[in-house]
């Protein structure tokens, strides 16, 4: 290789360095390719929801796993697990309170108490405003039966005299009082099947009945508890 050669090859190295080769992709490659991995994206997205959906509509109880825009999986799990357990809470079984026994008659009582304590704290419970009166005297003879009951000395305002509760127990007979002026009398059949009379009468020197319009009241509250 003589002088003239080397110069020939140091031309064609500069040449080549000059002039770039061709690109292999252009622009419009490039936007190309990047349109088609975006529809890609949207498709798996969408494919995605879809069988959330599905899931969630038909009550499964499988989680669907959906794509993320980073290519992150999140999980969504059914809205139905969530209502169910709401449900089944407010859906709890309350406990129901039993209603009491009536009192009914007494525990084979040789003769009828004619201060029953048991009679007179339905009574109090029943009226409130007996509960400050004194028992009234009674008389000492025994009156067969297992019936119950009370008698109280009351004060009714300017009214004041004797009020009475009688229980009379199933198969025995009332002892209805014989009313005159100045009396009041009012009774009801119970849940034992018995009857309870409630009577009133006015003190001598009282101008009124106590608890005239009360009797009645009295009666009725008693009745379902004895």
């Amino acid at each position: 290789m003589n002088e003239k050669d080397d110069d020939r090859l140091a031309a064609a190295f500069r040449a080549a360095a000059d002039t770039p080769p061709a690109a292999g992709f252009d622009l419009d490659d490039v936007l190309s390719t990047s349109h088609r991995v975006t529809r890609r994206r949207r498709t798996q997205l969408a494919g995605g929801l879809v069988a959330a959906a599905v899931l969630l509509g038909g009550g499964g109880v499988a989680a669907a796993v959906l794509p993320t825009a980073a290519g992150e999986t999140t999980s969504a799990a059914p809205a139905r697990e969530s209502a169910d357990s709401a449900a089944g809470a407010a859906a709890a079984p309350r406990t129901a309170v039993p209603n009491p026994a009536p009192l009914g008659p007494t525990a084979g009582e040789d003769c009828v108490p004619t201060q029953d304590p048991a009679l007179r704290a339905l009574v109090d419970a029943a009226l409130p405003p007996l509960r400050d009166a004194v028992e009234a005297p009674t008389t000492l003879e025994c009156r067969p039966g297992v019936g119950r009951e009370v008698a109280l000395d009351v004060v009714d305002g300017d009214a004041s005299g004797l009020l009475s509760v009688v229980y009379t127990a199933p198969g025995e007979p009332r002892t209805d009082a014989a009313l005159a002026v100045g009396w009041v009398q009012a009774g009801r059949s119970t849940a034992s099947g018995g009857y309870v009379s409630v009577t009133s009468r006015a003190a001598s020197d009282s101008g009124a009945v106590p608890f005239r319009a009360r009797a009645q009241e009295l009666a009725d509250a008693l009745a379902p508890q004895l």
